[in-house]
């Protein structure tokens, strides 16, 4: 599978030659991530990785519709969002899935508006409330999102406070902490999460030994791994987060109490730096 211009063809790699494989690039990096899991020409890695997550049995999804990530503007001053992956089931439920590699402050708002937003545009379409289907986010996390929990798979759903039966099935939010990975019991989905987490070519080899379907996604980040512009999108989004920090540990070392303070509210580089000019 060789990307140019936004297509994917695919070329058969044989993983059992390592020294043809090249170094891989992770897929905690989100452009990386949204090119294999977003990606119409893998669409049954997604499958396989959803139902993982959701606890479905082989076969219950029939098939996705990728749709397009960039959340609905209700005017022209909101913010733009744009999803890593958005897809509709074959059931007609949806499912965005997101890579968070860095600590946000703000990421249980961010994935609850997410879900909302998904929902509200389902209004626009359908035109009545009885028709709308279920909203399932998925976020994997490089960083601990929830401290209240030693558990790597956390699932938030809307329950009655004292009998925890739920309000309607209409939102379901699951967070997958790769650094709480040794706690996970469940065997296929660990899977999935030890590929995402894997940091050298040796460590993905020995995931891409535990089965068939993961042998075949390894064989498709090394497809990603090998295309030029990839790697200039990986590097160009490794350095604008090292530059990012090292704007941050800069106003840290001079003692700049205001940018500390925006800083720990959440604030972006680029919206910090608007503050500070704006007085």
């Amino acid at each position: 599978m060789e990307y140019r211009g936004g297509f994917s063809i695919f070329i058969a790699m044989d993983l059992t030659l390592d020294n043809n494989v090249p170094e891989l690039l992770s897929p905690k990096v989100d452009v990386i991530f949204k090119m294999l899991f977003g990606d119409k020409r893998n669409k049954d890695l997604t499958i396989k990785f959803i139902s993982a997550v959701l606890g479905y049995k082989d076969g219950k999804i029939k098939n996705i519709t990728f749709l397009n990530t960039q959340l609905k503007q209700e005017t022209i001053k909101d913010k733009l969002e744009i999803l890593d992956v958005k897809v509709e089931l074959s059931s007609g439920e949806f499912v965005d899935i997101e890579m968070q590699a860095r600590s946000h402050p703000d990421i249980r708002e961010r994935i609850t508006y997410y879900g909302s937003n998904m929902i509200t545009e389902q209004i626009g379409k359908k035109g009545k409330y009885s028709l709308l289907k279920p909203v399932k986010s998925i976020v994997v996390t490089d960083f601990d999102s929830v401290k209240e929990s030693k558990k790597c798979h956390t699932i938030f759903q809307m329950l009655e406070k004292d009998e925890h039966f739920r309000f309607n099935d209409l939102e379901e939010i699951h967070i997958l902490n790769l650094k709480k990975l040794p706690q996970l019991r469940d065997k296929s989905l660990s899977g999935w999460l030890e590929f995402i987490n894997s940091e050298n070519k040796e460590e993905f080899m020995r995931v891409a030994k535990r089965n068939p379907t993961l042998r075949k996604a390894v064989n498709a980040l090394s497809v990603i791994s090998s295309d030029k512009k990839a790697r200039m999108l990986y590097e160009a989004r490794l350095k604008a987060w090292r530059d990012e920090q090292s704007r941050l540990e800069d106003a840290e070392t001079r003692g700049e109490d205001r940018v500390l303070d925006l800083v720990a509210k959440g604030y972006s580089y680029e919206r910090i730096r608007a503050t500070l000019r704006n007085g």
